[in-house]
């Protein structure tokens, strides 16, 4: 029993380090195409330069254009009540990745809210392998009078863009997630 655990361990590291099979963004966007005016929503404007250019940008300064000071914000990872948090989760988060951008899809409005379809590319570094993810999304916003964000609720398979791709935890949910297709 004591032997198994250390090879078990080690065939879920190793998996967890391979290829993972990605959403297949091409048959996707083949049935939801996106729509060329989704880029000319003004509202969006600020959210696009921030989430697009997190690498170049302060974020202190984008982030006060773009969100109110208290806001319901929640991206599946985590959930926060404060552009001050907002802050210090974003910042660590572009010290995590080599890149990211967001190809806005489609933008539907209904009075202070705002649906966006996107999807996310994303790069970093993961024992030493660079990965790059395609994640296919959705956020929910709401604005308040002066037009800064108070609500952001993403809606995305984080598994796929994220958790997969961790050590050992990935490997797992891998076989998991196969297991599941065989039915």
């Amino acid at each position: 029993m004591k032997a198994i655990l250390p090879i078990l361990l080690i065939f879920l590291t190793l998996n967890a380090c391979s290829n993972v099979e990605q959403n297949s963004l091409q048959d996707y966007l083949a049935i939801a195409p996106s729509n060329p005016d989704a880029l000319k929503n003004q509202r969006i404007q600020p959210l696009i330069k921030l989430y697009n250019q997190i690498k170049l940008i302060s974020l202190a300064d984008q982030l006060t254009e773009t969100y109110a000071e208290k806001i319901f914000f929640n991206d599946t990872l985590v959930t926060l009540h404060t552009r001050k948090e907002l802050l210090r989760y974003l910042e660590h988060t572009q010290q995590l990745l080599d890149s990211m951008s967001f190809e806005m899809l489609d933008v539907k409005e209904n009075g202070d809210d705002v649906f966006v379809r996107w999807t996310m590319h994303t790069q970093f570094t993961v024992m030493g392998q660079k990965r790059i993810v395609h994640t296919i999304g959705m956020s929910h916003l709401r604005f308040n009078k002066e037009g800064k964000i108070i609500l952001h609720q993403d809606y995305w398979d984080s598994m796929q863009g994220f958790y997969q791709h961790i050590p050992i935890i990935g490997g797992i949910l891998q076989w998991i997630k196969t297991g599941l297709q065989e039915y």
